[in-house]
């Protein structure tokens, strides 16, 4: 079995995927920030097998050198990133881990005498504002990336970075990742982009374990995902409107539905009125990676499983809470003058700085 490098080694994906590759008989080599979570996170996977914790910056450029240069891994999972909605609120540091983070990683990988695979977590935000009125079809490797924030900007970035590099490369663009995680991580900027989202915005989601288990395929099939592109998202269960997610999600917490009140429509008139991701062909990505192993409702079981004793609290007090988070919600829209549409990117625009968008839109 042979080496592995996992960036991100500790979060929602990057912990699921060590362990795969740790219970196939892989060498992992865990790269992740140094934390209270990420310590604890390693000290769980620990046990798995061979798992050597790496607590180093993606942009210490010479301990990243020496890292890849000491243990030489077969393959580079590149998980590691400054994600959106948090990086609205810093754009010129995410360019610097999402972008520059990534060519510490490849110019470490060039210099081994036998070059690694290095498979990508890219992301659907490479693909913009899809309006579903316009373009109904669904998005493939085909379909052109089109950034309209500074996150899916980063990430073509990377993508040209890592295919100008000569590097074996495989880009997996990722749905909307879904874990039981996510209600840990939650934060007032996860809020906004709920809040600017379209209410039928398309939405194609994916179980993050499904999401390890196609990185640990892809680095065990390099010679067959080499130089390819694949979406990753669930199977056609997975097919959601921005409203049915937030309102399935709530009922896991035991909150329940909020109901199509609480968001705006999307402008069908405007190609940049939609915020990502769209709905996915998947078929030759679950053809080459064979992921796909959760459905929805399985999803949405695991996710509601793990609330805990403040589901039975939230269940209780949802009669109370559902009207008057509706009645906020509405406050919210006349404050900010909103009009009869979500108009996504003006309201991300208006909360965080035009810097917040890609650079083709900015003023």
């Amino acid at each position: 079995m042979s080496t592995v490098l996992v960036t991100g080694a500790f979060g929602q994906v990057g912990k699921r995927c060590a362990e795969i590759l740790l219970q196939r008989g892989h060498s992992v080599v865990a790269l992740d920030l140094d934390n209270e979570k990420t310590r604890v996170t390693a000290a769980e996977l620990a046990g798995s097998g061979s798992l050597v914790p790496a607590f180093v910056n993606l942009l210490d450029a010479e301990a990243i050198t020496a890292l890849v240069a000491q243990h030489q891994p077969a393959a580079i999972v590149h998980l590691a990133a400054m994600l959106a909605p948090a990086s609205y609120r810093n754009p010129a540091l995410a360019r610097k881990v999402n972008v520059e983070g990534t060519r510490n990683l490849v110019t470490a990988a060039l210099a081994l005498p036998e070059p690694p695979l290095f498979v990508y977590a890219s992301s659907a935000s490479v693909y913009g504002s899809v309006n579903p009125y316009t373009h109904p079809e669904r998005i493939t490797t085909q379909t052109p990336v089109n950034p309209i924030d500074q996150y899916g900007e980063d990430k073509v970035l990377a993508e040209a970075l890592l295919r100008e590099s000569g590097l074996p490369v495989a880009l997996l663009r990722l749905g909307g990742v879904i874990s039981p995680d996510a209600q840990k991580t939650a934060s007032s900027d996860h809020l906004v982009l709920m809040r600017a989202t379209p209410g039928d915005n398309r939405m194609h989601t994916v179980d993050a374990r499904d999401v390890a288990l196609a990185f640990a395929n892809a680095v065990e099939r390099g010679r067959a995902v080499a130089g390819k592109v694949f979406v990753i998202a669930g199977d056609e269960s997975h097919m959601r409107t921005h409203r049915e997610l937030e309102d399935t999600m709530m009922g896991a917490f035991g909150l329940g539905a909020l109901g199509p009140g609480a968001s705006l429509p999307g402008d069908p008139a405007d190609e940049n009125g939609w915020s990502f991701t769209g709905w996915f062909d998947t078929t030759e990505s679950q053809q080459e990676l064979q992921f796909q192993e959760h459905s929805w409702p399985q999803t949405v079981e695991w996710v509601a499983s793990s609330v805990g004793p403040a589901r039975m609290v939230l269940t209780v007090l949802g009669p109370v809470l559902r009207p008057t988070l509706r009645a906020v919600l509405a406050l919210q829209r006349r404050r900010e003058k909103r009009g009869r549409y979500a108009d996504p990117w003006g309201l991300i625009s208006a909360h965080y700085g035009r810097e917040a968008l890609a650079g083709r839109t900015r003023s």
